[in-house]
């Protein structure tokens, strides 16, 4: 008999054992309630839970589960004056829950610390991170002069692989994974006794990765500091994890060793974010199972049903919207089989691509060697086919999607798009704007491709406004209609940015590129800040559209998992070029590069 997915409380983790590992941080009946336009939502139902000195502890549940919450307030960062937090929460003895900022001040950084997900924003823009790390130590230890607050931080530096010659640089002149480390190294320069890392490697290619998460493993073992890692990916977990806990809507509904959770997790809810996660296993092309699935098909005790998917969490629904003509005149082609390449010709295609940046005059007239981003790149995508363009960071995938999109001139080389030559496009407004209505992007950062001021429906129903002749009702149904697809509530489109989610904010990123029916989707990295029950409904759902609309898709992604369920071929780039292409079971199963077998053996 199978159980409804629910979010009641499980009991509460066993303490770590008499006689072996204290615990540095203790959580009992942690509560903590966001007061908003007089109401107030409970964001953590009395949790509790011990972290042993030396254990990595891993936090996982969806987007708004609490989990980032739970990281908050055991830092005492919760602001006082809209929030209400309820329970115990102790470091190394010490209360935090109710204690004078002064004191909890006093802990922060020096016994307890965090690894933030977005480096980039947590990092002064205007000071070197060798500064940073300096004051981040003198402010814990006043007797220390400035030569030796440098000293420490060097030292942390070299620790986590910033070599010496960095030290003066600014967070932007690093990589994603660089500035990662940077923030590690902040975190620990005080030498805390718990890390907590939320969500550190977000983003991150699978090669950086595996660096960072070793990374951590290494500093744990020699300082035996605790880590409470906060993450919804379920293979992060079981690689680095001692103990899990699993969040549902605030309240934790399942804990154990790490090991045991992920093969015989014993609530429906863990099953199900264990299944939603594509690995290098999974059928390619099927539907991944998610959380909304699963408590759409189970029954409660007695039988009965658990109740019905919310609207738009199942399969897509396509519906003709007036003064936007469908794709391909409205006829929707055969699907191109798995790894075939499509018969009729390329929809999207680039030759012989090369884009270079800078080499431009100083005012001392000289002149700085160019960036070659990308190095005489050829790539096709067809009709009704999906491209997964794969590698690391700095590779010129983005480069590369940027040009197909209209929003990057390339150095030299032919862009054409539905046999169309497009090269001038990022300073042609007028081919810009005709190619917009074909090619749309979904972007990385869900955080940056909103803007703050406007509404979910301005936002969204924009591109209809710019194309169409539609009135503001037939829009704002559209709107509606588009939110409900990507899995969100009709009533959120009067709400701005700032109140939702990560994952919901690229929902709403994924709805407007919907908008006007487009013939080429371009794909950077939709999924990757997602938590895996909402990234398989994404992916779900751009499957379903993929198919009924016959649109094509170029998926950049750093994640090969993904990138094998989801695409027909592959396209795997290195410092700007393409090492190797094909069909995908070809690509994966039968590597020829070197660096994409490295690639898939960092795949965790």
């Amino acid at each position: 008999m199978t159980h409804a997915l629910r979010t009641d409380p499980a009991p509460a983790p066993a303490p770590a054992p008499e006689g072996t590992r204290a615990p540095v941080l203790r959580v009992r009946d942690l509560t903590v309630s966001f007061t908003a336009r007089g109401r107030s939502v409970t964001a953590v139902h009395g949790l509790s839970f011990d972290l042993a000195r030396g254990e990595v502890l891993g936090l996982v549940g969806e987007s708004g589960s609490g989990k980032s919450t739970v990281g908050l307030a055991a830092m005492g960062l919760h602001d006082a004056a809209r929030t209400t937090v309820g329970g115990s929460v102790t470091v190394g003895g010490t209360e935090v829950v109710g204690a004078p900022e002064s004191a909890v001040r006093a802990l922060r950084g020096a016994r307890i610390a965090m690894v933030f997900q977005d480096a980039l924003a947590a990092l002064s823009p205007f000071h070197t991170v060798l500064e940073q790390l300096a004051e981040a130590y003198r402010l814990h230890h006043r007797a220390a002069g400035r030569a030796e607050a440098r000293e420490r931080a060097r030292a942390m530096l070299d620790r986590v692989g910033i070599p010496a010659s960095r030290a003066r640089d600014y967070p932007h002149q690093f990589s994603g994974g660089m500035r990662q480390r940077v923030m590690i190294a902040i975190a620990l320069v005080n030498s805390p006794d718990v890390l907590i890392a939320d969500e550190p490697t977000t983003a991150l290619d699978a090669r950086v990765q595996r660096q960072v998460l070793s990374l951590l493993a290494e500093l744990r073992e020699e300082s035996g500091t605790a880590v409470l890692l906060i993450t919804h990916d379920v293979g992060v977990v079981a690689a680095t994890c001692d103990r899990t806990l699993v969040m549902r809507a605030g309240h934790l509904v399942e804990s154990g060793p790490t090991g045991k959770l992920l093969t015989h997790a014993e609530h429906p809810y863990t099953r199900a974010l264990i299944g939603a996660a594509p690995t290098l296993e999974t059928v390619p092309g099927t539907r991944l199972p998610t959380v909304e699935s699963a408590e759409a098909t189970t029954t409660d005790p007695d039988g009965a049903p658990a109740g019905q998917a919310p609207a738009g969490h199942g399969r897509a629904a396509v519906s003709e919207l007036p003064g936007v003509p469908a794709a391909s005149g409205g006829a929707v082609p055969d699907r191109v089989a798995p790894g075939e390449p499509p018969s009729g010709g390329a929809l999207a295609e680039v030759v012989d691509l090369h884009v270079s940046f800078g080499g431009r005059r100083s005012l001392l007239g000289r002149r700085a060697e160019p960036v070659r981003a990308v190095r005489g790149v050829s790539l096709r995508v067809g009709t009704g086919e999906t491209l997964g363009l794969v590698g690391e960071s700095g590779s010129g995938k983005s480069t590369t999607a940027r040009v197909l999109a209209g929003l990057q001139r390339p150095t030299s080389g032919s862009v054409r798009f539905d046999g169309r030559d497009i090269a001038r496009a990022a300073v042609d407004t007028r081919l810009r704007r005709e190619l917009s209505r074909d090619v749309q992007l979904v972007f990385q950062d869900p955080y940056a491709s909103l803007n703050p001021r406007r509404t979910v429906e301005e936002s969204v129903t924009l591109p209809l406004r710019v194309h169409t002749d539609l009135g503001a009702d037939a829009r704002r149904d559209r709107a509606a209609e588009l939110l409900t697809q990507v899995g969100m509530d009709a009533d959120h489109l009067d709400r701005y940015p700032h109140e939702f989610s990560g994952g919901q904010r690229q929902r709403i990123g994924i709805a407007r590129a919907l908008a006007l029916r487009p013939r080429l989707i371009i794909a950077d990295e939709p999924v990757s800040a997602l938590d895996v029950s909402v990234q398989a409904q994404v992916l779900n759902l751009l499957m379903d559209l993929r198919d009924e609309l016959g649109l094509s898709l170029l998926f950049v992604s750093h994640d090969l998992a993904v990138v094998r369920h989801f695409c027909d071929r592959v396209a795997v780039m290195r410092a700007g070029t393409v090492v190797e292409s094909g069909p995908r079971d070809e690509v994966f199963d039968d590597p020829k590069a070197a660096y994409t077998r490295e690639l898939l053996a960092a795949t965790l």
